[in-house]
């Protein structure tokens, strides 16, 4: 599943944000079909997934096709005509808004209230993205946090307590600068902490200093706010002390995400920020089963310790296609979906968290005491959803290349988030609008 890939996945989309204006739907066909149409857009194990729907459909007496991965150019079509999926699984939150101010999506209200679907053992923190006021426009279906890995050996070799890492963000930078390793002629053998290795965590980093980039009903932008200035000085720091282009040189030579190579499997890279996947069978277990590694939550700035656990909880999203040929078979088929032995079989094979509380109970998650931090991580009091809104795509998109400026070119970060707050408000104000 590796919904890590969420931010890049959905981003190919963007293009539909800007084409829904004007796209109508089609009344779908034959409501009396025996066949549900399931799409996934992430689909690592296709064959599994098949598997797993084929339960319903023998319970049900219907035939569930899954089509996993589908082609990312058909889901507009298949929203907006009459040859799509009853239920779409999406790989976060980002455009489920753009398409409920089209009429695109189904409001699921109506089968919560109905006790179809039980939003009581669905944690908080992962249903926030699919909230617009007091609509459920989504669900979902697992859900991702991050934390973070620290090498036991490479502490240790460094003089630090292999068991304990640490405490604020501040000591994190100081244990980077233990760690790290330098050659003679100043390119980086070894590095303590990337902070946006292997991808761009700012909206952890600029939760830990307590904010965000919009405010907490997605109404206002607040790029240029004090957090966000917080959370980029305090990643730059890591690329003006290394050398951004030590750093960037570094991490070319370092083998891709699923690869041995990886630097933190390799021993070259002695702190990350990553998702609980990475202690399942497909990555640590599978590329470097013998690492010392240990996991923990990302530490709190020092100026606010009461934000200790802070995690940003995003992940799959089910929506019901407004054009769905039967909404009350797609919203039954839903409600199996999220039901606590199925959502516990679907985490535990792609281990990713499971949404349902009482999935989380499952002991094949409650034995594995690293998979354990995050599951805990989720459902504790400093769990915050993902802020989504209908410009999602457009201002993430900003903000890694202000993120990427800032980092690897030393740009002042202040004018870049000053005209970005003056464009992007504007735009969040004009779609709010419509």
């Amino acid at each position: 599943m590796k919904r890590k890939f969420w931010l890049l996945v959905v981003s190919v989309l963007v293009i539909t944000s800007m084409v829904l204006a004007g796209c109508g739907t089609t009344p779908a066909a034959d409501e009396s079909s025996d066949v549900l149409r399931v799409w996934i857009v992430w689909g690592d194990n296709p064959e599994q997934i098949q598997s797993l729907f084929d339960q319903y459909g023998a319970e049900h007496g219907v035939t569930v096709e899954v089509t996993a991965p589908v082609d990312l150019e058909r889901i507009l079509p298949g929203l907006t005509g009459s040859d799509g999926p009853d239920v779409l699984v999406l790989s976060g939150g980002d455009l489920v808004k753009s398409y409920a101010a089209e009429d695109l999506v189904l409001p699921l209200n109506s089968y919560v209230d109905s006790g179809l679907i039980d939003l009581a053992d669905i944690s908080e923190a992962s249903v926030g993205q699919c909230m617009d006021g007091a609509t459920i426009l989504c669900l979902p279906w697992g859900a991702d946090v991050y934390a973070l890995f620290w090498n036991r050996d490479m502490f240790e070799a460094a003089g630090l307590d292999p068991n304990t890492p640490p405490a604020t963000m501040e000591e994190l930078a100081e244990f980077a600068q233990q760690l790290t390793i330098v050659n003679t002629d100043g390119s980086l053998e070894q590095v303590g902490f990337i902070p946006d290795f292997s991808w761009s965590h700012l909206d952890l980093y600029v939760r830990m200093f307590g904010g965000f980039w919009y405010n907490e009903d997605g109404t206002e932008v607040t790029i240029d706010s004090q957090p966000m200035l917080d959370a980029l000085a305090w990643e730059q720091q890591f690329y003006n002390d290394y050398g951004a282009d030590n750093v960037m040189a570094f991490t070319s030579v370092l083998g891709g995400y699923t690869s041995p190579d990886q630097g933190f499997y390799a021993g070259r890279v002695a702190m990350m920020v990553d998702g609980e996947w990475q202690v399942g069978p497909n990555f640590i277990q599978n590329y470097k089963p013998d690492l010392n590694y240990g996991v923990a939550a990302f530490p709190p700035s020092e100026a606010h310790p009461e934000l200790a656990g802070t995690v940003v909880v995003q992940g799959t999203a089910v929506v019901i296609p407004a054009n769905a040929p039967n909404p009350e078979a797609a919203a039954d088929l839903l409600a199996w979906m999220l039901s606590p032995q199925i959502v516990a079989d679907e985490m535990y094979a792609n281990y990713n968290i499971p949404t349902s509380l009482t999935a989380a109970q499952d002991e094949r998650f409650q034995s594995d005491p690293n998979f354990m931090v995050f599951i805990d991580l989720m459902n504790g009091a400093n769990a915050m959803p993902i802020i989504t809104t209908p410009i999602s795509l457009e201002l993430n998109d900003e903000l890694g290349r202000i993120e990427e400026q800032v980092l690897h070119t030393g740009a002042e970060a202040q004018p870049l988030l000053t005209a970005a707050q003056e464009q992007y408000s504007q735009l969040l104000a004009e779609a709010l609008a419509e």
